[in-house]
């Protein structure tokens, strides 16, 4: 009875040690896991967001920062899409591009200058290019702002029956 006692007695306590080693190693692994997976906390603040030209291709300028970003982004880490549906049409049209052609506020925000990344809370310009959507031909759309391991957001664009430059879509 004393051995079958003892047995028992030494078998809880191995069993305790592997439990607990082994919850160890889960834990560990668990952390460098979450670790080795950054996040940006990215969100686009958007300070002008207007119409700035009509015609053969259309054009939105946007001046933008990055204000709660922890370090800098690179600048093909940011994607837009503008998403419109044309008068009498039941198909949407879209146009879509990266932050490249971005440029500080003294640039022109239509030149692929030598900024590669965006430092936080700092201001920055771009003229958006539109071959699909005739601003003239639609009431309404939607601009998509993604940044990668960050969020995606989605602006309404009143563009209304009659656009014109410097026209406010903010």
């Amino acid at each position: 009875m004393i051995v079958f006692i003892s047995i028992i007695l030494v078998s809880s306590i191995i069993s305790g040690v592997v439990i607990g080693f082994a919850e160890k190693v889960f834990t560990e692994t668990k952390t460098d896991a979450k670790e080795n997976v950054p996040s940006v906390k990215g969100i686009v603040n958007i300070v002008v967001l207007e119409i700035f030209s009509l015609g053969a291709d259309d054009e939105i300028h946007i001046v933008f920062e990055l204000p709660y970003i922890e370090s800098a982004v690179a600048d093909d880490d940011l994607a837009w899409v503008v998403m419109c549906n044309p008068s009498g049409s039941n198909n949407v049209n879209f146009d879509e591009g990266d932050f490249v052609l971005a440029t500080d506020l003294d640039g022109d925000g239509r030149t692929d200058l030598p900024l590669e990344q965006f430092e936080p809370a700092v201001t920055y310009r771009m003229i958006i290019p539109l071959e699909d959507c005739d601003l003239n031909d639609i009431d309404e759309a939607t601009l998509i702002l993604m940044v990668d391991r960050g969020r995606t957001q989605e602006w309404e664009m009143d563009i209304g029956s009659a656009p014109y430059q410097g026209q406010d879509l903010n």
